[in-house]
């Protein structure tokens, strides 16, 4: 029995739709026959899809108004628009278009394989637009802020490749210092900045600075099957695999302890802890629990999902010597103590909520104000996001656990750490400065950002690891701070109570100085110039005489 013909219906220039159709008849992904009708046709039967191919334009207004009447015209038909040419950053409004799929610049086999996932109720989003301009002018101390970024920013990148070329000399360990002083210089650029931006008025940091990156076009990429929570779950999760299959080397900036860790034991991590967390969320799925039931049974599923992760880390089968005893790695692990999610600070609501009410039941997710259907672009990159955030942060408190069993267990170090990690002084050194900058982090750092409504969340991509910061009220933690951390949080208080005083007095006290000096000192000056002149003059009167 033949499969069933799907009709198209084209619209755009004779020569884009000539070129449309060509592509069409070579069939379809998947085996599925496609015929393409004009208007008339579609007019006696409705279309199985639509397709506008078009040019992109400034005026993304009226292009997003002619899509929408387009899709209200043909509905239920899904639309597909192709677009030609560059995007502006910001310039088509993707979270608002209801229609099906927008594709950039498409080729052949991208339009075929796009075709079938959106007849079969899917979506596809593949656009890339340019990086967006700084906010503003780098000029004065904010200048200086962004200057001081990028030089740090060209170092690393320098001491990296350097770095690449001394496996295992002593240049290595110097350049591996170098790193971890730039790091450390980069975070207090960005606290000096953090600091300062709101008394001061600095507006204007570019993206790179913040980021530690440089500015690279923005790809959505997204290909969504089925527009259900599973089918929310699948795509993210699956851009997530794909991303720890690529093998991410630069962690040791933000995440030093799973940085720690060689190559396939940290994928195998992170792996096992992704594929626990959708079983995690297919159980909350089938019991349809909601609210604060929910939550309390995300809770116990933690530290499940942590079990499983250190399990698949040590492997069902290997087994090394132990005081001179073979013993099964998955054992000694699971016999580690974990602390709670609470301590670990693994989950806070803010974050967890959204994500599993999205990933759970498709609830909308609320992004700038605005809620937004699960399956827009924009909201399933925020999902991605805090997805993205959770599965790095678990699996860097798990390696922190690993690397305090090492230290015990120096056999281990062999199977599951980088190789520069063997020694002991070298691991002992990791290990000191990973509680130091815990305690820089607990203490200062973590304060000034709830003080600030601001939330740090880590994004896993191809190269590595980025920061984004959303600004997100946190009035209940900053009630629940300890006294330590309050102290901070009361200093930024003062400064900012005493900030426009202290710009008032410098101002009184520089026109204060400027008055002495001219009106004061100056006329003293002038006055001793000018008796020391007609001094001189008589004196020279008097000799001439």
């Amino acid at each position: 029995m033949g499969l069933l013909m799907q009709r198209v219906l084209v619209y755009g220039p004779p020569s884009r739709k000539k070129q449309l159709a060509a592509v069409l008849s070579q069939g379809v992904a998947e085996g599925v026959p496609v015929q393409c009708v004009d208007e008339t046709g579609a007019t006696r039967q409705r279309p199985d899809l639509v397709i506008w191919v078009t040019q992109a334009s400034s005026d993304t207004g009226a292009l997003a108004r002619e899509a929408l009447a387009l899709d209200q015209r043909w509905h239920p038909a899904p639309l597909l628009l192709v677009l030609h040419g560059p995007i502006q950053p910001g310039g088509l409004p993707l979270g608002e278009l209801p229609i099906a799929g927008i594709v950039q610049n498409p080729d052949a086999p991208t339009l075929r394989q796009a075709l079938p996932v959106l007849m079969g109720g899917g979506r596809v989003f593949d656009v890339h637009t340019p990086p967006a301009a700084p906010a503003g002018e780098h000029r004065g101390l904010n200048g200086v802020f962004f200057q001081g970024l990028t030089q740090i920013q060209a170092q690393t990148k320098l001491v990296t490749a350097q770095l690449k070329q001394h496996p295992k000399t002593l240049p290595r360990w110097v350049l591996e210092g170098q790193q971890r002083e730039l790091a450390m210089a980069r975070a207090l650029v960005l606290t000096l900045h953090a600091a300062t931006a709101r008394t001061l008025g600095l507006k204007g940091l570019a993206p790179t600075g913040l980021d530690g990156g440089e500015l690279v076009p923005v790809s959505t990429g997204l290909t969504l099957r089925s527009r259900t929570a599973r089918g929310l779950w699948d795509t993210i999760s699956q851009r997530l695999l794909e991303r720890i299959a690529r093998n991410p080397q630069p962690l040791e900036q933000q995440l030093l302890a799973l940085g720690a860790l060689a190559p396939a034991p940290r994928a195998a991590l992170l792996r096992q802890l992704l594929g626990q967390m959708g079983l995690a969320l297919q159980q909350v799925r089938r019991e349809g629990l909601r609210g604060e039931a929910l939550l309390e049974s995300w809770r116990d599923l933690q530290e499940e999902i942590m079990l499983h992760g250190l399990q698949g880390l040590g492997g069902a089968y290997l087994r090394i010597p132990r005081n001179g005893v073979l013993v099964s790695v998955s054992e000694q692990l699971l016999a580690m103590e974990l602390p709670g999610p609470e301590a670990l600070d693994l989950a806070p609501r803010a974050t967890v909520e959204p994500m599993l009410a999205a990933l759970v039941r498709a609830e909308p997710v609320l992004l700038d104000g605005h809620l937004l259907a699960p399956d827009t672009p924009a909201a399933l990159l925020r999902l991605e996001l805090l997805l993205s955030d959770w599965l790095l942060r678990t699996g860097s408190a798990l390696a922190g656990l690993v690397l305090e069993e090492t230290s015990q267990w120096p056999e281990l170090r062999r199977f599951l750490l980088r190789p520069d990690l063997l020694p002991t002084r070298q691991l002992e050194r990791l290990r000191n400065h990973i509680n130091s900058r815990e305690r820089y982090e607990q203490l200062i750092l973590e304060p000034l950002r709830i003080y600030e409504s601001r939330r740090e969340l880590l994004l896993l991509q191809a190269d590595g690891v980025v920061t984004r910061m959303l600004v997100d009220p946190r009035d209940q933690e900053l009630r629940q701070l300890e006294p330590v951390q309050r102290l901070v949080t009361l200093a930024l208080e003062l400064r900012d109570a005493l900030g426009p005083q202290l710009r008032v007095f410098s101002q009184r006290l520089g026109d204060l100085l400027v008055t002495v000096l001219t009106q004061i000192i100056g006329r003293g000056i002038g006055l001793i110039a000018r008796g020391v002149l007609l001094g001189l003059g008589r004196t020279l009167q008097g000799s001439g005489r």
